[in-house]
């Protein structure tokens, strides 16, 4: 997608729904793991990527002056029963191919933005998604390295978590 060919109302849009996205996603990854670490670890993934939601919404009010400005209807959407399909690893692999995107386009978006304010929210988020990025890579080595990590519950983790 090129950004340069879409105006700022059309690149908030996309951007909230990569929000809805990967909030969702970050939902059943909770949902998916019994390690109590674990699982709150996602929720707060989860509850990050909702304040990045509504931030952008009301930079989306904004820019149209609507109270509840639609949505763009061709962007991707979360599709639970393939995510539903993988295993933890290749969710996590997924997650962090979508937090590096995330990043790109949130890099790009700054480059383009023209409003001051907006450039800083978008390098903002670009940076918050570099973390997201550095977390969920952090996982990832955790299941490699001890494969019930995410099974784990109480006492076990103390024994083994990484």
């Amino acid at each position: 997608m090129i950004l340069s060919d879409l105006t700022v109302v059309e690149v908030l849009g996309l951007a909230i729904q990569q929000e809805i996205m990967a909030l969702k996603r970050y939902q059943l990854f909770a949902s998916r793991v019994s390690n109590p670490l674990v699982k709150e670890k996602f929720r707060s993934l989860a509850r990050e990527e909702k304040s990045h939601r509504e931030l952008l919404y009301g930079m989306l009010q904004k820019y149209t002056g609507e109270e509840k400005p639609p949505l763009p209807k061709n962007a991707p959407r979360f599709n639970k029963s393939a995510d539903l399909e993988r295993s933890l690893p290749e969710i996590l692999e997924l997650a962090i191919d979508k937090e590096i995107e995330a990043r790109e386009f949130y890099s790009e978006a700054a480059e383009l933005a023209t409003d001051p304010t907006g450039r800083r929210v978008l390098e903002y988020l670009a940076e918050f998604e570099r973390g997201h990025e550095r977390i969920l890579k952090a996982e990832y080595d955790a299941i490699a390295k001890y494969p019930q990590w995410f099974e784990m519950e109480g006492a076990d983790i103390m024994l083994v978590g990484p």
